[in-house]
């Protein structure tokens, strides 16, 4: 059996990367605040491919100034002399005002919602689907450099510290960890209690018969346990107890089964998980799992064979059908099944959970709809065995475990299916905070 590490934006901000939507926007204000008043523009005005700004306030710069709010500190500025930003970029105007209003934005999820007005909603201005992706072209170009300086920032002193020697030796033991039969769904307990079964009855008959004794076959001390505790029964019976022995808290005293292989599927286009294809170097880890990593959303400054794909994801969307049928290529160019074929990533996922059995760790992926049809390939394939959330803690003391569990059934469309392989709250734990 094989394990999926499903790593999500949540990954990457439980290691202090400043990678969020939000992030990204703050610093984009931030510098252009800072290019803006860098004593060249008193007066005059200012403009760039996105913005203008007529008659630049005669303000003096300074690094003290920065905000965790930069976009409120522009407007601050320009408030007392009547300034106002001009936009040239109207996705940018729409998610500078969204972010500033909720301090929170999720790009893609705007980007879809536009994407639909543009052709369903008259009572609006137009925004006529050509002019959403350059717009949009030009706000991934602006994210990508962002998040190439981030990462290699972030490269250059990870696990320098002691707190962060301690993320990534909890993080590191429970991806390689042995797996635990009460998070596996009933059918998957079913298929593996019939596989023990067909493996140790016959020695089992044999010893009730007294044609072998116990000592002549070579067992580790699990399997003596586990001989021992299903001697004298039936086959029924032995089934009924190996799937209890399975699902019980002591399911470790018999069994022992540790991944074949761990695929990191990162739907990030920072590369935060080489860290972890090998243990902390202040601990030893007895690990020959074999790793694969597959970036599904490309890699940043990767423009040949897994350019980043920045889009949307739903075609379980009552409305994809629609756009479909506009027959328009215009409005399918940044929907990511489409993107997904200019490279082998999503082929190699597909290889992978057709090959063997396979449980879903999922690490800061909020699995919102803008991934949900990938994300419904992943969770209800016949190999899926389990879905498991390691939530985050928040600093209130609650998490958001429910929050994860309610976005997880958007993906399902088989419910049942849902509440058979999401592994329950008692039986996972909070990763990050």
């Amino acid at each position: 059996m094989n394990r999926i590490i499903l790593i999500g934006n949540g990954f990457d901000l439980a290691h202090r990367m400043p990678t969020s939507y939000g992030n990204f926007m703050n610093n984009y204000w931030g510098n252009k605040r800072k290019e803006i008043w860098n004593g060249k523009y008193d007066d005059k005005r200012f403009e760039d491919d996105n913005i203008i700004l007529d008659g630049v306030p005669p303000i003096v710069y300074s690094e003290a100034d920065t905000d965790e709010f930069e976009y409120s500190k522009l407007l601050s500025i320009l408030s007392p002399h009547s300034g106002k930003v001009k936009y040239k970029n109207k996705f940018l105007e729409i998610l500078t005002e969204r972010n500033h209003s909720l301090n929170w934005v999720d790009i893609e999820k705007e980007y879809y919602s536009l994407l639909k007005k543009s052709y369903k909603d008259f009572s609006l201005p137009k925004y006529y689907i050509s002019e959403l992706n350059r717009d949009f072209q030009i706000i991934e170009s602006l994210l990508e450099e962002y998040l190439t300086t981030i990462q290699t920032e972030f490269n250059k002193s990870f696990a320098s510290t002691d707190d962060e020697m301690l993320l990534k030796r909890a993080i590191y033991e429970v991806i390689y960890s042995d797996f635990n039969f009460r998070d596996f769904s009933e059918l998957s307990i079913n298929h593996l209690t019939e596989e023990i079964f067909q493996n140790v009855y016959p020695n089992i008959k044999d010893l009730d018969l007294n044609k072998i004794h116990i000592q002549e076959l070579d067992l580790s001390d699990r399997e003596m346990r586990l001989y021992k505790a299903l001697s004298s029964l039936d086959d029924k019976e032995t089934k009924t107890k190996i799937k209890k022995l399975l699902k019980s808290e002591a399911s470790a005293n018999y069994f022992r089964y540790r991944p074949d292989e761990v695929l990191f599927l990162n739907f990030n286009y920072t590369s935060t998980e080489i860290h972890y294809h090998t243990p902390p170097i202040d601990k030893e880890f007895d690990n020959d799992i074999s790793i694969d990593v597959i970036h599904i959303h490309g890699i940043l400054k990767n423009k040949t064979d897994n350019k980043i794909i920045c889009g949307f994801g739903d075609e379980i969307d009552k409305d994809y059908l629609e756009i479909e049928d506009l027959d328009d290529n215009e409005y399918l160019q940044n929907i990511k099944s489409m993107k997904y074929l200019e490279s082998d990533s999503y082929k190699r996922l597909l290889d992978f959970i057709n090959s063997n059995n396979y449980q879903v760790f999922i690490f800061g992926h909020s699995c919102g709809i803008s991934d949900r049809t990938l994300l419904n390939t992943l969770f209800e394939h016949k190999n899926c065995s389990s879905v498991k959330p390691y939530y985050r803690k928040k600093d209130d003391g609650t998490d958001n475990y429910s929050e994860m569990i309610r976005n997880i059934s958007r993906n399902f469309t088989d419910k049942a299916s849902m509440r058979d392989k999401v592994v329950n709250k008692k039986y996972t734990q909070a990763l990050f905070s």
